[in-house]
Formats: structure tokens, C-alpha cells, sequence
């Protein structure tokens, strides 16, 4: 367990944009073969105790795996954008009373709160110069009083050097009426209380400032328990669907959904452009535009399979599951090669199209048998999730197996037929005319 609390000013840190007033703890947990709970047992043990601790404002736990993504910070991003923070701040807040609604979310928060009381200091230039001061050095010595600032260093012998900083003790600068009182030196080298040139006092601000497109942002972060992302995302969508936005706002969802849509669009290219090439390879390799079509026809027919088993794994269409699709389509197209290359050489001995269909689908169907059935047995362990690590490759198990069962068993019926079918067209077609 490692646990970090607020942010060091002047630090810079990648992927973890901490401010004063948040912490973070990351647990490493042993595998789910070696613990008696799940880990939304724990996720929900773990908020509950951190929902008792008085004055915290939220509380989330997530879960995440080895490789996670860096530019997602939660599974739903509602960003809203606009000129002034606090309409933003407001915003914010109806959108998260809209999100307590929706069911399947385990925590939320907002990127920033509106609601920060700060000491606002006011120089009167004028005031000011009578002490041969400027705004900026009033502010400098406020600074110095408030802040602190370094004195040197400690030394101890054997050790190293321990810093020092020096500054007001807390009652002496915890609220307005202790700053009026600060000691303001002069150029003489005379001290005045700051209240002779400036005016603190308490204003209400953002805890940060974000920004997009030269636009203030905030962001509405929630997270999921063991709800599909596109089902989630069409909750939430209807759920803030009649919110007003004022003039010059807007609201955009990033997050999970964003990146699952732009994921789906480029491996839905990826896919049309694969059909593509696998018919000019089988056109190139065959010689024919028909024999292709004949190929390709069981690839619809294995994805009657994939369904199947998606449902009946209880898995949802994600990302590893489209990518079972790729794998099954060059699979289940290697079995309809097979038929058609050898009802192809039979009828180029000279057999008619009929024998030549029988008698391919005879001697090739046990080598396409084995061949399949050995690919979804050997996926058996990935579908179960007996292994540690690549449980999300589950869904690719289940789309194969399901798609290799029903695609290897409609190919060896389909495929015959619709060639066959093929085949005498084209030969009545190129058959002159008596």
C-alpha cells in the first residue's frame, strides 16, 4: 500500500494532478486465487469506511489492471465548458445530482470545488507610495509573512542538512483580522500595520483552474460497477439530455464511452479494409470474382456463432471481443478454402460439379473438424479465465469458440451449396446457345 496526501507547489507531476486537498492510495492486492473476495467486495468495503471519515467531500475506489489507459481518468467524463467558473460551478453541481440517479455507478466527483475561501489582499497604490512602497513589495512582504520563506539550513553532524522556513505562527495569519495586524516594513525601515495601506479580506474561489481550447473546464467524474460502457453511457445521455446550459456553455463526454466509440470506429475500417484484401488475395489465388463470393459467405455464418457466445459467457462487445472477430474470420475462411480448392481440382479431372461438391465436403470435412475443434478446446483455459493477468481476453475466448462451432459446422452446408450454385450459373451462362 503507498499513499500520497496533497501536492507540493512548484512540483511537477505527470499523470497524477493531485491539489492541496486530495490523496491518493493505490493497493496492490494478491490475485483473486489466493483472496475468498471479489473486488467489488473489497471496492465496496473500502468506500464504505472512507464515506465515515467527517469532512471529506468524496470518496472513490476503481479498479484497474496492468495496463490501463493514461488518458482516461474515469469510466464516465462529463466535461463542461464555459467562460465563468462559478456558472461552471453550478453546472457541475446539477450534473452531479442528474448522475445520482443513474444506477450502476459506484462513486463520483468533480475536478475542482467552487466553494475555496481565500484571503484576497487589496493595495491602495496610493497609500502605499506614502511609504515609498510599490503593490508588488506590499505583497512580497505578505507572502514571506504568510507563506514563509527559507532561513538556511540546520546542520547535524553525520546527517544531512535540514532546512529551515520561517514564517508567522498559524494564529498570527488564520484569518483576516490577524493579516490587518501584519508588520509591514517601509523603505525607511519603519514597520506599519498592513492595514494602513491594504485591505484583506475573504473571497470565494475555484480550488483549481482547468482549461480547454483557452476555455475554462470542469469535468464531472463517475465510475462503474459491472455495467456494460454503452449501456451506461445511453443512461447517462438520458439523463442530462433536458439540462439548460446557458448561452456560450457546452457539454461534451470523454472518458470510457469516447474512447470505446473512436476504438469501435478505427477497428470497423480495420475490418472493412481486411474483407477487402482477403477478396482480392481469394480472386488473385482462385482466378475468379464467383469462387471468393462462395469463400466469404461463411464469415456472416460465424458470427451467428460469436453471438451465441457472447451471451452465453455473460461477456459484454468489447474491444477483445471485435478482436475475436478478426481471428475467427481468417479461421473459419481457411475451412471454406479447403472445400473449394479441392471440389476445384476434382472438377478439373474431369467430374461434374456434383460429385465434385460430395466428395470435397467428404474427405475434408475431418481435417476442418480437427482443425476447429482443436483451436476452441485450446481456447477452453482463456475463456474461463484460468489464467491470472489476461482476464479480459475472455471475451476474444468466447467469440471464437462460439463462432468456430457454428461457422465450421454451417461452412461445411453453405459453402457447398452456394458454390455449387455459383458454378452451374456460370456454366449455363457460358453454355452457347443451340
Amino acid at each position: 500500500m503507498s499513499s500520497v496526501v496533497g501536492a507540493e507547489p512548484g512540483v511537477k507531476s505527470f499523470g497524477a494532478a493531485r491539489l492541496l486537498q486530495q490523496g491518493e492510495i493505490t493497493l496492490n492486492i494478491v490475485d483473486r486465487f489466493q483472496r475468498d473476495r471479489t473486488i467489488d467486495d473489497i471496492n465496496s468495503a473500502i468506500q464504505n469506511r472512507l464515506n465515515a471519515i467527517p469532512g471529506l467531500i468524496s470518496a472513490n475506489v476503481s479498479a484497474f489492471g496492468a495496463t490501463p489507459l493514461s488518458s482516461i481518468r474515469a469510466t464516465v467524463d462529463v466535461l463542461l465548458q464555459g467562460p465563468d467558473p462559478m456558472v461552471l460551478d453550478r453546472l457541475a453541481d446539477e450534473v452531479m445530482q442528474r448522475l445520482k440517479t443513474v444506477h450502476g455507478l459506484t462513486g463520483m466527483e468533480r475536478t475542482w470545488q467552487g466553494r475555496s475561501d481565500r484571503i484576497a489582499l487589496h493595495v491602495d497604490p496610493a497609500r502605499a507610495r506614502l511609504y515609498g512602497l510599490t503593490e508588488a513589495d506590499v505583497a512580497a512582504q505578505v507572502a514571506i509573512a504568510v507563506g514563509g520563506a527559507p532561513a538556511g539550513n540546520m546542520r547535524v553532524p553525520g546527517e544531512n542538512a535540514i532546512p529551515v522556513w520561517v514564517r508567522l505562527q498559524k494564529d498570527q495569519r488564520v484569518d483576516v483580522e490577524n493579516v490587518r495586524a501584519i508588520n509591514i516594513r517601509t523603505q525607511k525601515g519603519q514597520f506599519v500595520p498592513l492595514s494602513s495601506m491594504a485591505e484583506p479580506g475573504i473571497v470565494t474561489a475555484p480550488t483549481a483552474e482547468t482549461h480547454q481550447y483557452l476555455q475554462a473546464t470542469i469535468d464531472v467524474l463517475a465510475w462503474r460497477q459491472n455495467v456494460a460502457v454503452t449501456a451506461l453511457h445511453d443512461k447517462v445521455s438520458a439523463a442530462l439530455a433536458d439540462i439548460t446550459l446557458p448561452r456560450g456553455y457546452s457539454l461534451h463526454y470523454e472518458g470510457e464511452s469516447k474512447q470505446l466509440s473512436e476504438s469501435f470506429q478505427r477497428l470497423a475500417k480495420a475490418i472493412a479494409l481486411g474483407f477487402l484484401l482477403l477478396y482480392l488475395m481469394l480472386v488473385i489465388t482462385f482466378r475468379s470474382f464467383l469462387d471468393p463470393v462462395a469463400i466469404m459467405a461463411c464469415l456472416p455464418l460465424a458470427l451467428i456463432g460469436a453471438a451465441f457466445g457472447i451471451i452465453l459467457g455473460d461477456k459484454f462487445m468489447s474491444m477483445p471481443a471485435q478482436m475475436g472477430l478478426i481471428l475467427l474470420m481468417g479461421i473459419v475462411v481457411n475451412n471454406g478454402i479447403l472445400l473449394v480448392d479441392f471440389a476445384k481440382k476434382a472438377m478439373r479431372e474431369g467430374k461434374g460439379i456434383r460429385q465434385a461438391v460430395l466428395e470435397s465436403v467428404e474427405k475434408r470435412t475431418r481435417p476442418i473438424l480437427m482443425t476447429a475443434m482443436a483451436s476452441a478446446v485450446g481456447m477452453i483455459p482463456l475463456a474461463m479465465e484460468w489464467a491470472v493477468g489476461i482476464e479480459r481476453l475472455s471475451p476474444l475466448a468466447f467469440v471464437a469458440i462460439g463462432g468456430l462451432i457454428a461457422g465450421t459446422f454451417l461452412t461445411l452446408l453453405a459453402v457447398p451449396v452456394l458454390f455449387h450454385a455459383l458454378e452451374s450459373a456460370r456454366m449455363r451462362l457460358s453454355k452457347p446457345d443451340s
